[in-house]
């Protein structure tokens, strides 16, 4: 008796876990997990695995052997009662006067054409054609200044066209695009079709290497500067990636770093570089990397950051930050005096829940993408006005 009474307790168990297993895939978007294989390594990079340690599961940048695998914990959190106001309601990319009044917004949560799981980088060409990185798709899309699909390319892997953590975007003068691969840790050139042209670099420390390679900006002569998070320093390159200087150091003082975030190239090919954690603030160098100034420290106010991101600057001159975890974007004038913020936390279209980078068109009109729900605000619920962050 107490036999037969196990097998039905067995059997019963066996169906509850099947209904559950079925309803939540089904309210579950997954992104594929990238399986390494070590034979299938990319071999002109001599590049090493990227590092499997992962950091604090509150961060932005964790590394791992696939693209941000946060499926369960923070992309669509199943548990969650605003399921559906997210699913159907979120846009990961919003367009801003420079006045920053909302124009526009696309980009809803999934895989499909148009559509999202991890919004990052994001960059305009020549034509105003808006590209962006997804960090857990895996992928690069392209659209018109109007946020019509145009086109796509990149899936997860290592080698070309392939990308484990895409982060940051610049272009150059001949419309190519240049992508970091955080993980990875090297440079992808693209046409703006999506062609692959070339790659560089590896994981180290010495010239042309990375360790947390992050943003990426082109001066007027197609130089490519790139910014490392884990070696706080600037390197620059020409077109084909060749190595041409760098400069930086750890630490608070004139040139140093904590934790650099974007980078961005003005019209003067003055070099602004966000850099967060304790230093909070913006640093300005000529072409070759000689110190002209900085402002910022951290804190909640004006002229304050708390994880400053992306950056871009205006034909005026005016600078824009992405201050991502006091989620808003400050104004300054080319002086580096405070103008104006906008933004506060919230799932609507003009709000933000983790704006990451930004990008300016020829109209100057700004592009900032929301990575949405990852990281530290992974089980933010939609149906709230507000949170205490």
């Amino acid at each position: 008796m107490n036999k037969i009474l196990n097998l039905s307790l067995i059997s019963v168990s066996l169906i509850i876990v099947c209904f559950l297993s079925t309803n939540f895939t089904y309210k579950t978007l997954y992104a594929q997990i990238f399986d390494y294989n070590k034979e299938r390594y990319y071999p002109p990079l001599g590049n090493e695995p990227p590092n499997s340690q992962e950091n604090p599961t509150n961060s932005e940048d964790t590394v791992k052997e696939n693209c941000i695998n946060n499926q369960v914990e923070s992309v669509l959190l199943q548990t969650s009662t605003d399921f559906d106001t997210y699913l159907n309601n979120f846009h990961f990319i919003k367009k801003f006067d420079r006045e920053g009044n909302l124009v526009d917004s696309w980009g809803t949560v999934g895989s499909a054409d148009g559509q999202f799981l991890h919004a990052h980088g994001i960059t305009v060409d020549l034509q105003d054609n808006v590209y962006v990185s997804d960090g857990e798709n895996c992928n690069i899309q392209k659209f018109d200044s109007n946020g019509n699909f145009i086109t796509k390319w990149g899936s997860k892997g290592i080698g070309p066209t392939k990308f484990l953590q895409p982060e940051s975007m610049a272009v150059d003068s001949m419309n190519n695009i240049y992508v970091v691969d955080f993980s990875n840790k090297y440079i992808q050139k693209f046409d703006s079709q999506g062609n692959f042209l070339t790659m560089w670099g590896k994981g180290g420390q010495n010239p042309g290497e990375f360790k947390k390679p992050w943003g990426v900006a082109v001066d007027s002569k197609d130089n490519v500067y790139v910014s490392d998070q884990a070696l706080p320093r600037v390197q620059k390159f020409d077109s084909q990636g060749n190595f041409l200087t760098m400069w930086g150091e750890k630490g608070s003082e004139e040139g140093q770093f904590v934790h650099q975030h974007d980078i961005i190239v003005d019209k003067y090919d003055r070099v602004y570089v966000t850099d967060g954690n304790e230093n909070s603030r913006v640093s300005v160098f000529d072409d070759q990397g000689q110190f002209i100034k900085m402002w910022g420290s951290e804190g909640k106010g004006e002229k304050q950051f708390i994880e400053n991101h992306g950056i871009v600057v205006d034909f005026q001159g005016n600078v824009y930050v992405v201050d991502t975890k006091n989620v808003r974007i400050q104004k300054f004038a080319s002086n580096d005096d405070f103008v104006s913020m906008w933004g506060s936390l919230g799932c609507n279209d003009n709000q933000f829940l983790l704006p990451h980078d930004m990008a300016i068109d020829s109209k100057g009109y700004i592009y900032v993408t929301d990575s949405g729900k990852s990281h530290f605000r992974a089980n933010y619920d939609c149906n709230q006005n507000k949170e205490d962050y």
